[in-house]
């Protein structure tokens, strides 16, 4: 009985009537999904962390062992379920698969785009779908979704249980099942799904809108991997120095050398990008306050804002909108809430100039979201430019052999890939010799090309000072100066080198 009521709860809200209407305005958002995150799919990306995580699975797969060859970031920086997804993607699809990768997270953002609607759907169909169109043309999901990067894939997982407790289709037995296995591969992709489950489950517990039974289901395969999770790290230290040790390179590094700006320049700079791009945010915010204030997700949405200024402030590392990337689909549904809401009651107003303005909220709002798209996916320079020398570098190497037996020592995971070589047989300069003597050895027993990149602080550079400057020396003979215009704009010179007895 308790599972027949649920059904009917949620299928009459959910159903679609493939009305020609309907069909057209499903299609719409799935093309406004689709087209403007491939158009950035075009682009090579403007961080290396998708490279990383391909780097990481076909090791995986190649190797058996679980381990970041190129910085050690499987000790506990990174969580591993994507890297256990990608590699089962490798293995069925082979290694060089970066435009797979990125085309699988277009679809996780249409299946997240899905859950909003259904989210959504009990505030009226206009709340669902305008919520579910203006997740389709968030900046930050165009952006995001288009890195084979985590991201994506943790807002499906922890949404879809979202969904699953909120409306329970199949019952409660069943929904909160399939909930607690969503909320389990969420809780391994990134760390801030831990943060969001604390809040959301302990708001439902406390307002007894879940038992300690249903709570323990719910969080309790979570929980186990949060706890495993911890165990396994120690061994490489205290997990929170582990991420704050990696997060916080570059900032300890502009604040050595005098460039660091400060802590105010910093979070004002990053919020005025923010909200530049998602405008809707500001108007979901004012609606969290008036409206939604005893919902768990007004609560999260703050927490993940104050959590972004706290972060900066301490010196933890850099803002961004990756780290704050969950509260999308929340600004989405108090964005659509808050536009239909005021054309209600510009609607209802006695005076017939606001009727007649009932729908210009909207209409605004939209028109906003495709202007902002357009800036988004059409970016002067491209926002991959700082790393096409690290392309070319791999590029040029993809014309060479690598000798049986030999390593390449790359610092850059786009020229990994590019490169076309196995990923076992490609390691980071992060696990060298600390002085020059041992790392030269090292180099010419093991490997046959170096590919440095003139990061200050990278190792290479600061072993081979000299090699920096395109010399060669320490058993390093230049082969390729990857190095382009993008040096004008700041980026660091790219240099392959083969290694000579």
């Amino acid at each position: 009985m308790e599972e027949a009521e649920a059904r009917r709860e949620f299928w009459p809200a959910t159903s679609l009537r493939l009305s020609p209407k309907t069909l057209v305005v499903i299609a719409s958002i799935v093309l406004a999904s689709i087209i403007p995150r491939l158009l950035w799919d075009r682009f090579l990306d403007p961080f290396e962390d998708g490279y990383q995580n391909w780097w990481i699975g076909s090791v995986l797969v190649q190797t058996g062992q679980y381990v970041d060859l190129y910085s050690g970031m499987t000790r506990g920086n990174w969580l591993p379920g994507y890297d256990v997804f990608v590699a089962g993607l490798i293995s069925g699809f082979g290694s060089h698969i970066m435009p797979l990768l990125k085309g699988v997270n277009i679809l996780f953002s249409l299946g997240t785009a899905a859950f909003i609607y259904f989210l959504a759907r009990p505030r009226g169909r206009s709340v669902a779908t305008l919520a579910t169109v203006l997740f389709a043309l968030s900046p930050a999901d165009i952006v995001i979704a288009s890195f084979a990067t985590p991201e994506s894939l943790s807002l499906l997982m922890t949404f879809a249980g979202v969904l699953l407790l909120e409306r329970r289709p199949f019952g409660n037995a069943r929904s909160l099942g399939i909930a607690s296995l969503a909320f389990l591969v969420a809780a391994s992709l990134r760390y801030e799904v831990w943060g969001f489950l604390l809040v959301y489950l302990a708001w439902k517990w406390t307002r007894k809108e879940v038992t300690a039974r249903h709570l323990a289901l719910l969080a309790g395969p979570a929980t186990a991997f949060v706890a495993a999770w911890c165990v396994w790290t120690s061994q490489y230290g205290f997990l929170p120095a582990i991420i704050v040790g990696q997060t916080s390179a570059d900032v300890r590094y502009k604040a050595s050398i005098g460039a660091l700006p400060p802590i105010g320049t910093r979070i004002l700079t990053f919020f005025q990008f923010y909200f530049y791009y998602a405008p809707v945010a500001l108007l979901a915010m004012l609606w969290s306050v008036r409206r939604e204030i005893r919902s768990p997700f007004s609560v999260i949405l703050f927490l993940f804002y104050g959590a972004e200024v706290a972060y900066t402030a301490a010196g933890f590392g850099n803002p961004s909108p990756r780290y704050i990337h969950l509260t999308t689909p929340i600004v989405a549904i108090y964005g659509g809430s808050a536009l239909v809401g005021l054309g209600t009651w510009l609607r209802h107003s006695k005076s017939q100039r606001r009727r007649s303005l009932a729908i210009a909220p909207t209409v605004a709002a939209l028109a906003i979201s495709f202007i902002l798209v357009v800036q988004v996916v059409n970016p002067s320079p491209p926002p991959g430019t700082l790393l096409q020398g690290m392309e070319r570098a791999g590029l040029f190497l993809s014309t060479r052999p690598l000798p049986a037996g030999k390593l390449v020592v790359a610092e850059s995971p786009v020229a990994a890939y590019y490169s076309g070589y196995p990923a076992s047989r490609i390691m980071g300069s992060t696990f060298l010799p600390a002085d020059p003597a041992n790392a030269t050895a090292f180099l010419v027993d093991e490997a046959a090309y170096v590919v440095m990149v003139t990061v200050p602080y990278y190792r290479l550079r600061t072993l081979f000072p000299d090699q920096a400057n395109g010399t060669n020396g320490n058993h390093l003979v230049l082969l390729y100066d990857a190095t382009g215009p993008e040096y004008d704009l700041g980026a660091p010179r790219v240099l392959v080198f083969e290694v000579i007895p």
